[in-house]
């Protein structure tokens, strides 16, 4: 997914497609939350506009991620739309600009870090399996789950003496 800046500016300000798929598993096993990832479509649209090249970017994938209450694999779905500008400007410095601008290094834009970004950016903090309440345990040794709803009010006898003091 790299695209040469001299290939860009022989080519013109006409618009190019961009239509990829990447494998990000390597990557993806290093990160903790990210069981499993699908090869990731990237299909959009590219150009050049003086000195920048503008990226206007649909990524689908599909992750698999752990149940926060039972560890159970979740699907998740992403589909991202994106618009990534990149600039190769001599000397640009992103606190010069307004928007979110990748500076390009090199003679190549290199698209798969952008994109892995995005991917990360949007996954959720926790998911939850569509019967994930059914599943988890209810009960354990000196615990129990108590839903909110359906709290007693039981007072606490160590604390029965507290309630008589907010009487006075």
């Amino acid at each position: 997914m790299k695209y040469n800046i001299s290939e860009l500016i022989k080519n013109g300000n006409e618009p190019f497609d961009v239509n990829e798929k990447v494998d990000f598993s390597s990557i993806a096993s290093l990160h903790h939350e990210v069981r499993k990832i699908t090869p990731v479509s990237i299909i959009g649209k590219g150009q050049l506009t003086g000195e920048n090249v503008l990226f206007n970017l649909n990524i689908k994938c599909e992750l698999i991620l752990p149940c926060a209450l039972t560890l159970v694999d979740v699907n998740y779905p992403i589909d991202i739309h994106t618009e990534e500008v990149f600039t190769f400007k001599e000397g640009a410095k992103e606190v010069d600009y307004d928007e979110d601008i990748n500076i390009v290094k090199g003679n190549f834009i290199e698209l798969a870090p952008v994109i892995w970004q995005n991917i990360i950016v949007n996954i959720p903090i926790r998911v939850i399996s569509d019967n994930a309440y059914e599943r988890v345990q209810k009960q354990g040794d000196n615990w129990q789950l108590v839903k909110e709803d359906n709290q007693e009010n039981d007072i606490d006898p160590r604390f029965a003496v507290l309630k008589d003091l907010l009487k006075k």
